[in-house]
């Protein structure tokens, strides 16, 4: 491992990995991935997420349910996830949630309910939202609007929008984060919103095992991958990695209290 860096992972899903979690992470963790944190997208994703932070010391979670599954969520999931959140330390956040009209596999209406009750449970517990957002903007938009003023903070995750779209997150006081899009050839959007973004705003990611990073975009995706996106973002913006690192791992820290790491 490359002691001088401690790149943090803030989105996986180490249950859909296609090689064992363990083995995974140590090839992570040999890699100068210190911690990652993987993301509710389901009931069975949850029940998941829940044993690997109590088995992984550097494994952190979020409870929540991805808009392809907003039409499979019972409230007795919902119940669920709002008693597990009482004292478990090692969950940070609600979600990922929000409108994916790309696939809309579940009606958007229904994905609209679901988003709905996990804002609002975000703002109950004073918790962190990760939100998800595929050709779904103005949707977005329109929810977090109803949500100004109610103390609600997060992160969009796998950001792939405009210039714009980012401004308009930043001044509701939001993260964006980044992963292997930002080093594919077409992606000078997401790049533009790259040189504009303020360093504190910033999150990584890997969205593993999906996304990839160039040279090894249509691989199977793992946590350890997050060190490219690192070190390729750090050359893009002119600062060293281990500036980059530093800052990506107080950004973390910030945004989701309960995510108490020490390097």
């Amino acid at each position: 491992m490359n002691t001088e860096l401690a790149w943090v992972d803030s989105h996986c899903h180490l249950e859909m990995l296609k090689e064992d979690v363990g083995a995974s992470l140590k090839r992570s963790y040999d890699e100068g991935v210190v911690a990652c944190i993987t993301i509710g997208t389901s009931h069975k994703a949850n029940l998941s997420i829940k044993q690997y932070c109590q088995t992984f010391k550097n494994v952190y979670g979020t409870f929540g349910f991805h808009p392809h599954g907003a039409s499979g969520v019972e409230q007795s999931h919902l119940d669920w996830l709002k008693k597990e959140l009482v004292g478990n330390d090692k969950i940070v956040a609600i979600g990922e949630c929000g409108f994916d009209l790309y696939y809309e596999h579940s009606k958007r209406e229904t994905q609209q309910v679901i988003f709905e009750a996990q804002l609002d449970l975000a703002v109950e517990k004073n918790m962190p939202l990760v939100i998800h957002s595929r050709d779904a903007d103005s949707q977005t938009l329109d929810m977090l609007d109803a949500y100004k003023g109610k103390n609600l903070n997060g992160v969009v995750h796998c950001f792939n929008s405009d210039l714009s779209q980012a401004k308009y997150y930043l001044d509701l006081g939001l993260y964006l984060s980044f992963n292997g899009i930002c080093t594919f050839p077409k992606a000078e959007p997401v790049r533009e919103v790259l040189s504009y973004v303020p360093l504190d705003r910033i999150l990584l990611e890997t969205d593993s095992p999906y996304l990839s990073p160039v040279p090894y975009r249509g691989k199977s995706n793992y946590p350890g991958r997050v060190a490219i996106v690192g070190e390729y973002i750090a050359r893009f913006l002119g600062i060293s990695s281990k500036q980059l690192s530093e800052q990506i791992l107080a950004n973390t820290k910030t945004l989701f209290p309960k995510f108490d790491y020490e390097y």
